[in-house]
């Protein structure tokens, strides 16, 4: 979504790759237009979607909803379509479509959809009907017509099947629509058809089957983007980088993704920024129905006081909106590095506050530890922290790990202050599980992992095989940058002892 400077979206578009795409755009633009568009570019907006069906629905409410001055308005003529299966006595399967209120043009049915191959969709329509002797007729007729004879029709209108073994095949057909269990099960049927066919010699007819499994496949192709449903939902995802409340919000109206809008905010000491965020977002005027987001239970309690209990648990389906929302937000405002590295881990959440211990000595003496704070990938050195051993004599590594580390999180955990998303620990197994001691008796729960500097093996909790990278690999090279930085820090400080003893000593 391009924006001018006042924050008008200006065109809307859409491309497997965004960065070969721009390129096309400011990279010698030849046509007159393209020329005028890139010199009112203020500001690029994007939203991450899961296939290219997606992509191309997004795009068309998109256009309906901003109408760009420098797209090309989408027809509603040429908008997608569903198919209805109709509530009558004996239901029918129709194609639907909509009109320029973005209403269905059938009433009285359930929609499933939308299809945008029109084709595909028509087969599939079509083999539906025949399927599950679905009847095509607008009225019941007194005699049965010629669909009965060919088999597609069991003829309800002669009482040929009675209205509670219709009604089943019309749950069947539902269930196929809604990629149930059921569907599959019909899929592998007809895959068994075709070999059967295929061995037989009859190519004609496995040539047909086939086609029909690949009409069938198009409802397995769920789309997030556009569901057929009379309500107006949010999904909001928050997300804390660097001292800012980052914001991607999707605004459906009547089933339809219309709208996305994306919000930073500093955040401030005492402060509950996701809730200061939803209250001053929303009013009397422009409340939806639902909203769905990646608050807590607590979190959202809180809110719905101050608004209404508007804010509930995404289940599965609704969770698969936000997960679009979490990708367009974090794919713009966290690094790739981190990305990359809670993909190599298999963490839960992005790794953006980063938080890594080294033991250090100088001969012998003066044993101390280091902490450096890493936030999205970048050192953040007004959180470097070195810790003296207090309780522990002489040289002893694991110890003094399990010591620092206990003291640090107990410490956050009393004062109330935020804990990083993943602890890096300077060395190997028996490292790794001397802070994990230190974690547990401070009763704190965080993902941890420790790095050994000869292989750069990366050891996990309960895990028995070690992790490895290519050299190259941008998630290594952060764990990489993390471990040096803390080391650095903790010869830094004694040089500082070294000096000072010489001073001394002169």
């Amino acid at each position: 979504m391009m924006k001018d400077n006042s924050g008008e979206v200006i065109y809307v578009g859409k491309a497997t790759s965004i960065r070969d795409r721009l390129g096309q755009y400011f990279s010698k633009p030849d046509r007159y237009k393209t020329q005028l568009l890139v010199a009112h570019i203020d500001a690029i907006d994007f939203v991450i979607t899961k296939d290219p069906i997606e992509a191309l629905i997004l795009e068309s409410n998109l256009i309906k909803n901003y109408q760009p001055k420098y797209n090309m308005v989408l027809k509603d003529d040429k908008h997608y379509a569903y198919l209805a299966v109709t509530k009558e006595e004996f239901p029918r399967l129709l194609v639907a479509m909509k009109n320029s209120k973005n209403q269905f043009r059938v009433k009285a049915a359930k929609f499933y959809g939308p299809f945008t191959e029109g084709s595909k969709r028509n087969i599939s329509a079509r083999y539906l009907r025949k399927l599950f002797k679905v009847r095509i007729c607008k009225t019941l007729p007194k005699k049965e017509c010629l669909q009965y004879h060919l088999g597609n029709c069991d003829a309800p209108c002669i009482n040929g099947i009675d209205k509670e073994q219709y009604g089943k095949n019309i749950e069947a057909l539902c269930s196929v629509l809604e990629g149930k269990e059921k569907a599959h099960q019909i899929i592998d049927e007809l895959e068994q058809r075709m070999k059967i066919a295929s061995l037989a010699l009859e190519y004609e007819k496995a040539a047909a089957i086939r086609d029909q499994i690949e009409s069938l496949k198009i409802f397995f192709q769920r789309q997030n983007v556009e569901k057929v449903k009379n309500s107006d939902e949010d999904f909001i995802w928050f997300e804390k980088i660097a001292g800012k409340l980052y914001v991607q919000m999707l605004r459906s109206r009547n089933g339809v993704i219309s709208k996305s809008e994306k919000y930073s905010i500093e955040i401030k000491e005492q402060e509950e920024p996701e809730k200061a965020f939803c209250i001053q977002y929303y009013t009397k005027d422009n409340l939806p129905d639902r909203v769905y987001s990646n608050l807590t239970e607590e979190e959202m309690n809180k809110v719905n006081q101050a608004l209404g209990d508007i804010f509930i648990k995404a289940g599965r389906e609704k969770m698969k909106v936000l997960q679009i929302a979490e990708k367009s937000l974090v794919q713009g405002e966290v690094d790739q590095s981190v990305l990359r590295l809670r993909e190599e881990l298999e963490l839960a959440t992005n790794p953006v506050v980063i938080e890594t211990f080294d033991n250090s000595n100088l001969f012998g003496e003066n044993p101390v530890a280091s902490m450096v704070q890493f936030v999205n990938g970048k050192p953040n050195k007004q959180n470097y922290r070195r810790f003296g051993i207090k309780t522990v004599e002489g040289i002893d590594d694991f110890s003094s790990m399990k010591e620092v580390v206990f003291r640090r999180y107990s410490r956050l955990l009393k004062e109330g202050a935020r804990m990083p998303d993943l602890i890096l620990i300077d060395g190997g197994a028996g490292q790794l599980h001397a802070a994990m001691d230190g974690l547990e008796e401070a009763g704190v729960k965080i993902a941890i992992c420790s790095i050994a500097k000869k292989e750069e093996e990366i050891y996990l909790p309960n895990k028995m095989e070690t992790v490895r990278m290519a050299r190259s690999n941008i998630a290594l090279k952060l764990l990489q940058h993390c471990r040096d930085e803390a080391h650095r820090f903790a010869i830094t400080y004694h040089r500082l002892k070294r000096k000072k003893k010489m001073e001394d000593k002169s």
